[in-house]
């Protein structure tokens, strides 16, 4: 046996033990409860399974004709091969794209604040976009990262220059993203809004204290 030979072995054996890691080896899934996928027929814009999917706590998500169906214990690939087999007889074209999708709030001082469905790989830019930018300029300074009422991190701005992914970022399904709605800092509020109040007051309680003396 040669040498040439013995290498396209060895690496044979290491691409197959890769994707027995990838696949089966730490139990990883692809779909997770709490998250959501994009099903997609690239072909048909107007396809009645196009959209995106919430999964519920158990796993599931609710397919048209078909109704619940857990997804958490399968692979991308199997579930496009069971909607292929499942929805031939409705579909013009059988290509369809199966994408995981992450949940993340975007609160406050948004322009189309709500719950977004993202992928992973998008970046904070991207994320941001789809709730249309901040309000105000300011709102990107302000932005907080919170998850399950826990403060994560208070300066976004690292991860807006970097340009890396969510995933990457270290973001999971239900996180928050919050920014003040007032483009105001403390000091203006202090200023305009709550220093002639106390003054009206303290004006007032001096005039009533003067006309009891």
């Amino acid at each position: 046996m040669n040498l040439y030979r013995k290498k396209g072995i060895v690496f044979g054996m290491f691409v197959l033990l890769l994707r027995v890691m990838v696949f089966s080896g730490d139990g990883a899934q692809f779909f997770n409860a709490g998250d959501g996928l994009r099903i997609t027929v690239p072909l048909d814009s107007t396809s009645f399974i196009n959209g995106i999917y919430p999964i519920d706590g158990d796993g599931n998500i609710f397919l048209p004709i078909i109704g619940q169906y857990n997804v958490t214990s399968k692979s991308p690939e199997e579930f496009k091969d069971f909607l292929k087999s499942t929805y031939e007889q409705y579909l013009h074209y059988p290509e369809i794209q199966v994408t995981p999708l992450i949940r993340v709030g975007l609160l406050g001082g948004f322009t189309r604040s709500g719950m977004y469905y993202v992928e992973p790989q998008s970046s904070m830019w991207d994320l941001i976009s789809l709730a249309g930018g901040t309000v105000h300029e300011r709102g990107l300074k302000k932005m907080t990262w919170e998850r399950d009422r826990k403060v994560l991190d208070r300066n976004l701005i690292p991860y807006l220059e970097s340009g890396k992914s969510l995933q990457a970022i270290g973001f999971k399904s239900g996180d928050q993203i919050w920014t003040p709605t007032d483009n105001r800092s403390f000091r203006e509020i202090l200023v305009r809004d709550i220093l002639p109040i106390a003054t009206f007051f303290l004006s007032f309680y001096v005039g009533i204290m003067t006309i009891r003396d």
